[in-house]
């Protein structure tokens, strides 16, 4: 017994529920050994396949006892058929131990009491009086709630298991067991405690003996009050029972009671819910008290996940509430950073369009300059060799003012387009599909094209319009109205072309 039960206690509780997840494994393991030995056994000799079953049965009987039945029974009927009375009583010896476990009390003591003890050979003796104990210690756990019942059954074991001791070597594993077993029924729990301590020394967690002794120190802490001591002896009885593969599900469903008991329903539910699964397949004997166990526990359960269900839906509604704050709060963010990227945009678009402006500006007063000193220079070279004529045939033509104009509309018309590159689609969008204009493979525009283009600048004069373009102001006022009359809907059209105008 470790100094600090309680931590001791938890510790072995951690690894009964690792245990537990790894339960499947150890019960397969356990069938696949008998899957085993029964496929060896159909090719045996009949008694010797007889033997086999018997074993078979041995190993189902804390598996699944109806399994362990139905062997037996096979082994009963083949040593009726070549007439070997040892092996039929040892088939029958072995039913009787196991029919308790499904509450087949009445069959298990007439089968008992049809074995005839003159007729068992002596080496077979201990096996009669092991087997008896067994039986009745069984039956006695089908009584566990009526004190009188359980009593007298209790005693008939504890006298065959007497008998039995003097069929095992003294400190043996068997005789331990059945010392500790004897001492528990007469009372003297503190000489059963020494047996059944020693015995566990003895053994590991994963040997039958180990979990017998466990669960025979459990109860005699339970008779003591000794609470700490219960649950740890019944923990060491479980952990034993699930690393074997059993499915007997007794341990389990006596450490959930506990835990129940002390507040621990999430445990003590896990617990119960494998107790009633072992109890379903037939290996135990305490499906009602497991499941009637279950219900209880299953409503402090409910209980329990209602409050926690109640607990979760309100960290859900403050959760939501938050996280409405919080997109909330990023929309306005995702907002504000959408608008200052655009108003970025904006500040560098007007970088890149004073640049633009200014650099242009500077082309135009290049341009300007280059045509009027070469206009110069002719001028002067022409006087010089008094060619008067040429020089008034040269100024009246205006061919210098025209190409000097080009010129400038040449630039102008690059410049509107790299800052307004989607003028023309939004203009178009305002006219006839067949109206449509377009800018020449050379980035000139055309002159209505160039007029929209100066309104769209704001300059609404027509008189500065003409000045600029070198057109009459008639002719101004004629190309405007011509795109008047190419518009979807002219009475709309000064409205829509403003709306457009507006846009950055």
């Amino acid at each position: 017994m470790p100094q600090n039960v309680a931590s001791a206690s938890e510790q072995l509780l951690k690894q009964l529920d690792e245990a537990i997840q790894q339960r499947e494994r150890y019960m397969e393991s356990r069938v696949a050994r008998i899957d085993s030995a029964v496929e060896a056994a159909v090719h045996l000799a009949s008694s010797e396949r007889a033997d086999a079953y018997i074993g078979i049965a041995d190993d189902y009987s804390m598996l699944c006892a109806d399994s362990a039945i139905a062997y037996l029974h096979r082994a009963s009927d083949i040593a009726r058929a070549i007439n070997d009375s040892t092996l039929l009583f040892r088939s029958r010896m072995t039913l009787a131990a196991v029919l308790p476990k499904v509450f087949l009390v009445r069959e298990a003591i007439m089968v008992f009491d049809s074995i005839n003890v003159a007729s068992i050979p002596s080496e077979y003796q201990r096996q009669y009086y092991v087997g008896a104990a067994k039986m009745y210690d069984g039956i006695s756990d089908n009584y566990s709630d009526y004190p009188d019942i359980f009593e007298k059954y209790t005693l008939i074991g504890d006298k065959y298991r007497q008998k039995a001791m003097l069929y095992y070597p003294p400190e043996s594993l068997d005789w331990l067991f059945h010392e500790a077993s004897h001492f528990y029924v007469e009372g003297n729990y503190s000489a059963a405690i020494i047996s059944a301590a020693e015995l566990m020394d003895r053994t590991e967690p994963t040997e039958r003996m180990f979990g017998r002794a466990a669960y025979l120190l459990a109860r005699i802490s339970a008779l003591r009050g000794d609470k700490e001591s219960e649950l740890y002896y019944k923990a060491q009885y479980a952990l034993s029972e699930v690393l074997r593969g059993d499915r007997e599900g007794m341990a389990l469903q006596s450490v959930g009671h506990m835990l129940y008991r002390e507040g621990d329903i999430n445990r003590a539910h896990a617990y119960l819910s494998v107790a009633l699964e072992a109890a379903a397949f037939g290996a135990g004997h305490h499906h009602d008290t497991v499941a009637d166990s279950m219900l209880i526990i299953d409503k402090a359960y409910k209980e329990q996940l209602n409050r926690n269900s109640l607990i979760f839906w309100c960290l859900i509604v403050v959760l939501t509430l938050l996280l409405l704050v919080m997109v909330y709060t990023l929309m306005r963010y995702r907002s504000y950073l959408r608008h200052m990227n655009e108003e970025h945009k904006h500040v560098m678009r007007l970088r890149e369009d004073r640049v633009i402006y200014l650099t242009n500006f500077l082309r135009v007063c290049a341009v300007s300059m280059r045509r009027m000193t070469e206009f110069s220079r002719a001028v002067q070279r022409k006087l010089a060799a008094k060619q008067f004529e040429e020089v008034f045939r040269n100024v009246k033509s205006g061919q210098a003012i025209d190409t000097c104009r080009r010129d400038i509309l040449g630039v102008f018309d690059a410049t509107f387009i790299k800052i307004y590159p989607n003028f023309v689609d939004e203009f178009n969008h305002l006219l006839r599909p067949e109206e449509h204009y377009s800018v020449a493979a050379d980035g000139r525009m055309s002159p209505e094209l160039r007029i929209a283009a100066l309104m769209r600048l704001g300059l609404d004069d027509t008189a500065r319009m003409a000045e600029f373009l070198g057109y009459s102001p008639n002719t101004i006022y004629a190309y405007r109205a011509k795109i008047r009359a190419k518009a979807i809907d002219s009475s709309t059209f000064d409205r829509d072309f403003q709306s457009l105008c507006s846009k950055m």
